[in-house]
């Protein structure tokens, strides 16, 4: 009698057929295999981090208006957790500003956290710079660590400079031969700026003592 059609078990030997509840069991293991493997693709996209817009870990879009003038106090965005700065010729002049970070004029997106412990820093008008509450780490305008304990300058994000038709005119980028990131020049067709949260750069390692304090 011919064996053709009769169903076997993998690695079984041929012509064995196939009892009822064995055929049960390998498609309940099949059925569970092809449930974990779409629950884990399931589990897998929901673990990815997915940030909308406007909201830390995405983007934030600013219309041109809110950018500081230059050499002002500092614009606050508590929601992207970032200070706006804008360097003029008065904070390219600084003398405390040190040496071995030398400055361009443009935008820069600062991390709000102090890179010694995770504080929160504040800014000081009348001290005219940022200073950390916890420890007493002070920086510049410009990102640059002037005291201590902290150790290095301060985190900044991408920035990009868009028109009105969403084109990006300008960006900061990364410094040749240093963790910091460039300043971006705003053209006279800016409409709007786009800090991307996502995106950051740490910054340099500064140990030195500032130029004043």
């Amino acid at each position: 009698m011919s064996d053709a059609g009769v169903q076997t078990a993998p690695g079984a030997e041929a012509g064995v057929p196939l009892s009822r509840r064995e055929f049960l069991n390998y498609l309940w293991g099949a059925s569970m295999a092809v449930f974990l493997a779409g629950g884990g693709g399931v589990t897998l996209w929901y673990a990815l981090p997915r940030f909308r817009e406007g909201e830390f870990g995405g983007v934030f879009t600013l219309p041109i208006t809110n950018l500081p003038a230059p050499d002002s106090p500092p614009a606050d965005f508590p929601d992207g957790r970032f200070w706006l700065v804008n360097v003029g010729d008065g904070t390219l002049q600084d003398p405390r500003q040190p040496k071995d970070y030398p400055l361009e004029p443009g935008v820069k997106a600062l991390y709000k956290v102090c890179v010694h412990l995770g504080c929160l820093y504040k800014w000081v008008p009348t001290n005219d710079r940022f200073e950390c509450p916890c420890h007493g780490s002070k920086y510049l305008k410009s990102g640059a660590r002037i005291d201590g304990p902290a150790r290095r300058n301060l985190d900044v994000f991408f920035v990009e400079v868009l028109d009105a038709s969403g084109n990006v005119l300008s960006r900061s980028e990364p410094v040749m031969g240093s963790q910091e990131a460039s300043s971006v020049v705003i053209p006279p067709e800016a409409v709007a700026l786009r800090i991307d949260t996502g995106r950051r750069v740490t910054g340099a390692s500064n140990s030195k003592p500032g130029g004043g304090i």
